[in-house]
C-alpha cells in the first residue's frame, strides 16, 4: 500500500469514525435546538452551519419541497468543490503514469535508511514531481475541504427549523427527521452501494493498466472498512443526511465518468 494511500485511508477513517460517533450518540432533530440568526454563536455556527440552513430555507421557498431543496443545496455545494476534486483525480491519474519511474528511484536507494540517503531519494522524487507537474499532497486537499462541509451539513440537518416542522419535513412520504428506522435502513443500503460502485469506477479509471494486486488489496480493505461504517452513520443520522450522501455519491459517479483514463484527465480545464 503506498504512503499517500495510507494517509488518505487514515484521514478518511478519522472522518467516518467521528461522524459515526456523533450519530451513535442518538442525534435527533430537536425543535428547541433550531439554529437561527438570533441563536447562532461562534464562528462555526455563524459562518458555516447557519449559511447552509439559510440556503436550504431559501431553496425551499423556491421549490416548495424540503427534500428537493436539500438535493439542490447538496448539488450546489458539491459543484462548487468539483473543480478541485477533478484536479485531485487528475493528479492521481498522473501519479499512476509515473509509478515505474518512482519505483526506479526507490530501487536505487533500496536497503539504505540513513538520513542522507533518504534526503537524496526525496530530492529526486520531488524533482520528478516537479518535472511532471504533480503535487503529491493534492489528493488529501479535497477531503480536508469536504470534512468541514460534511460536518456542517450534519449539524444543519439536526438543527434546521423546517426539518423539525411536521408539516413540511416529508419527502416521498418519508420524514426527513426520522432516525434509526426503515427509511434509514434503505438509504444506508443505497449509500453503501453507490459508494462501492463509485470507488470501483474511480480506481479503474484513474489507475488503468497500472492497477495491480496492491491497489486491488487497498480497494478491498477500504471497502471493508468504509462501507459498513458509512451505512451505520446513515442509519443513525436524520434521514436528510442520508439524502445528502445519496446525492453526493451520484455526483462522485459523474466525476468518475469525467476522468476516463490515466492521461485523459490531464486535458481537463481544471
Amino acid at each position: 500500500m503506498k504512503l499517500d494511500t495510507k494517509k488518505k485511508l487514515i484521514l478518511g477513517l478519522i472522518v467516518v469514525v467521528a461522524v459515526v460517533a456523533l450519530s451513535g450518540c442518538g442525534v435527533q432533530v430537536d425543535p428547541e435546538r433550531a439554529l437561527t440568526p438570533e441563536t447562532a454563536e461562534g464562528f462555526w455556527n455563524t459562518f458555516l452551519v447557519l449559511p447552509l440552513i439559510q440556503m436550504i430555507t431559501w431553496l425551499y421557498g423556491l421549490v416548495g419541497n424540503l427534500g428537493v431543496a436539500i438535493i439542490l443545496a447538496t448539488i450546489l455545494t458539491k459543484a462548487a468543490v468539483m473543480p478541485l476534486m477533478l484536479k485531485s483525480m487528475n493528479n492521481t491519474a498522473k501519479m499512476q503514469t509515473i509509478q515505474p519511474e518512482m519505483d526506479k528511484i526507490k530501487q536505487k536507494y533500496a536497503g539504505k535508511s540513513d538520513r542522507e540517503t533518504q534526503m537524496k531519494m526525496n530530492t529526486e522524487m520531488q524533482q520528478l514531481y516537479k518535472e511532471k507537474g504533480i503535487n503529491p499532497l493534492a489528493g488529501c486537499v479535497p477531503m480536508l475541504i469536504q470534512m468541514p462541509l460534511m460536518f456542517a451539513f450534519f449539524q444543519a440537518f439536526s438543527r434546521h427549523p423546517l426539518i423539525a416542522t411536521a408539516e413540511v419535513r416529508y419527502f416521498l412520504g418519508m420524514s426527513l427527521s426520522v432516525v434509526g428506522e426503515m427509511p434509514n435502513v434503505i438509504f444506508a443500503i443505497v449509500v453503501a452501494g453507490l459508494m462501492y460502485v463509485s470507488q470501483t469506477m474511480t480506481q479503474k479509471r484513474t489507475q488503468g493498466s497500472n492497477a495491480g494486486s496492491a491497489q486491488a488489496s487497498t480497494m478491498k480493505m477500504t471497502s471493508l472498512i468504509f462501507l459498513p461504517m458509512m451505512a451505520l452513520m446513515v442509519y443513525g443520522s436524520p434521514l436528510a443526511m442520508g439524502l445528502y450522501f445519496i446525492v453526493s455519491q451520484i455526483m462522485m459517479l459523474i466525476q468518475s465518468f469525467i476522468i476516463k483514463k490515466p492521461g485523459a484527465a490531464a486535458a481537463a480545464p481544471f
